[in-house]
């Protein structure tokens, strides 16, 4: 019995240690600090340390789809109160941003986003940005929106993306799907400009 109770125990310890590092993992992609060009840089805990004591984000990877997925479709209202469904963007290239407002790495994708939609809107690429922000969200995200220059539609989920989508484990998390609105590309965390525009200048056949 002794015996049996020692084996339960490590198995637990296990168990625990193993959650405990895909938490890490899962966290890491999303919400670490990335390094600083041509300064030094000292890695604590998975956030970076500049000299300046400032912090930014470390990028997460673009992983390919690994098998043929559709996504589901959803329909939300904007900050503005107009609908935006997502099948309607069927022939286009979609980059659907889940993020929000008061997540730091989210904030500072949204100027990559603003420049993707614009150097590859005409090509056919369409971004779309579906804010989790809760209680007054609408105002959260129309003060961003607007300060900002957001030149792609930003719906406010109202749980459904969420349900359809999740669990996310971090935000920002990126799908890129093709014109048929299959799943191509999948990424949890904050990414750079040149990763956003690698994976969509594929898509596009550019």
């Amino acid at each position: 019995m002794v015996m049996l109770m020692v084996s339960v125990i490590r198995v637990f310890f296990v168990i625990f240690f193993a959650i405990g590092a895909l938490i890490h993992m899962a966290w890491g992609a999303g919400l670490h600090p990335h390094t600083f060009s041509g300064q030094k840089v000292y890695s604590d805990g998975g956030y970076d340390v500049a000299a300046d004591d400032t912090l930014t984000w470390r990028p997460a990877e673009v992983y390919p789809a690994t098998k043929e997925y559709q996504v589901p479709d959803f329909t939300l209202k904007d900050y503005k109160g107009e609908t935006v469904r997502l099948h309607d963007y069927r022939g286009k290239v979609v980059l659907l941003n889940i993020w929000a407002t008061w997540c730091p790495p989210c904030r500072e994708e949204v100027p990559e986003l603003v420049k993707l939609q614009r150097e590859y809107g005409e090509s056919g690429l369409q971004v779309i940005g579906v804010s989790i922000d809760e209680n007054g969200a609408e105002d959260a995200v129309s003060d961003f929106a607007g300060s900002h220059d957001i030149n792609y539609p930003v719906p406010v989920d109202d749980g459904s993306v969420q349900k359809k989508y999740g669990p996310l484990s971090v935000i920002p998390t990126t799908y890129i799907l093709d014109a048929d609105g299959y799943l191509r590309f999948y990424a949890p965390g904050y990414l750079e400009y040149e990763q956003m525009e690698e994976a969509v200048r594929e898509l596009l056949d550019l």
